[in-house]
């Protein structure tokens, strides 16, 4: 014996159904809303009498909406190649409260007629999207720590490569070490930095204040950056007291200042002069960072201080400022600290490091 399910039996079955789904009649047009399909979506059977009236509802959207509609057309070739009665597309549907989520949109074939299911993976996207960015910005991290270190171990890999031709005197030999010394530091540095900022990700990362000599802190800088410095003939000056003291973290200001000192040689140009200063006021003390190189546009210093730009790619990387300046912001403001950037197109640009005085108390 045949068991046949009444019309407002079926209803009441699909309206239980957590899942939006739409039938449609003939001629496309939708002929049936489930309860969860207008719960989602917030569309009436009445709002939509005709295939063209939700596509452009759904897809509002001139050039999306052409997109979704190839897409749709691949998509059921290729299932009727496979025999198949179903077929479906992740697409971006706008609601009628005006916002988009994403769907997996599944399309079954009865007879003359179609049934639509609509999953909502809106939050998977969302997340996906999320972990794409990670990824995208650990990869990012790579180019910029290999364009760190490409220079102090080239210079390393320089003289080790001719040392059988080098005839020098023993104070030249001396000096010699002293700056491969500097650089194997350098590179120490720029590893260090990249620990610290993935054991701060993985919440691993303990900040200490300490007593930092400025002075003493800065010039270790001469000669990391020598080769550059001289290359380019630009003067570094540490407008700074033999007294000059600041009680912060010692790595966290060094990830910092490496990473602005960095930009401030590469945009200073040929024969330019970069500034190192020190104010101590009341409740906090200012570092100051000046070049007097080609300077930013209003837009560049919109983007390092909305921290935008994060999915840069390595070649913009590359060629104009990156992702340090961004992780240099990001990383003083978690631990009491603001980066601010004052600068004019041809005259020079100065980065001002605020750091509070009750760090860690």
């Amino acid at each position: 014996m045949k068991y046949l399910i009444e019309t407002n039996e079926l209803n009441q079955i699909l309206n239980q159904m957590i899942t939006p789904m739409m039938l449609t009649d003939e001629a496309n047009a939708p002929a049936y809303l489930n309860r969860a399909f207008q719960s989602q979506f917030g569309y009436i059977i009445d709002e939509v009498p005709d295939q063209s009236t939700w596509l452009k509802k759904a897809y509002p959207n001139l050039d999306y909406r052409i997109q979704i509609m190839e897409n749709w057309k691949e998509a059921l070739a290729s299932a009727l190649e496979c025999g198949d009665a179903s077929a479906h597309l992740v697409s971006k549907i706008c609601c009628a409260d005006g916002v988009f989520r994403w769907f997996d949109v599944h399309q079954h074939t009865i007879g003359t007629k179609n049934a639509f299911t609509f999953l909502n993976v809106d939050e998977l996207k969302k997340h996906s999207e999320d972990l794409a960015d990670i990824v995208q910005v650990k990869e990012n991290q790579l180019c910029i720590i290999a364009h760190d270190v490409r220079s102090p171990l080239s210079f390393i890999k320089q003289i080790v490569n001719s040392r059988e031709k080098i005839n020098l005197s023993e104070r030249d030999i001396e000096d010699l070490f002293f700056r491969m010394s500097n650089q194997v530091d350098h590179v120490f540095s720029i590893v260090n930095s990249l620990l610290m900022r993935t054991s701060d990700e993985l919440g691993r990362f303990i900040a200490h204040r300490e007593p930092i000599n400025l002075r003493d802190f800065f010039s270790k800088y001469s000669g990391y950056y020598n080769e550059r410095l001289r290359s380019q003939n630009i003067g570094l000056v540490l407008e700074l007291a033999e007294d000059a003291v600041l009680n912060y973290d010692s790595s966290i200001l060094d990830v910092v200042c490496r990473n602005l000192l960095d930009n401030a040689i590469k945009f200073t140009g040929n024969n330019g002069m970069i500034y190192i200063s020190f104010k101590k006021m009341v409740g906090h003390t200012k570092l100051f960072i000046r070049d007097t190189g080609t300077g930013m546009s209003p837009e560049q210093i919109a983007q390092i201080i909305n921290n935008k730009g994060r999915r840069k790619t390595p070649q913009k990387i590359a060629d104009g400022f990156g992702l340090g300046l961004l992780f240099a912001k990001e990383f003083l403001e978690k631990y009491h600290g603001r980066l601010s950037v004052k600068s004019e197109i041809g005259v020079g640009t100065s980065f001002i490091i605020d750091i509070t005085d009750h760090f860690l108390n």
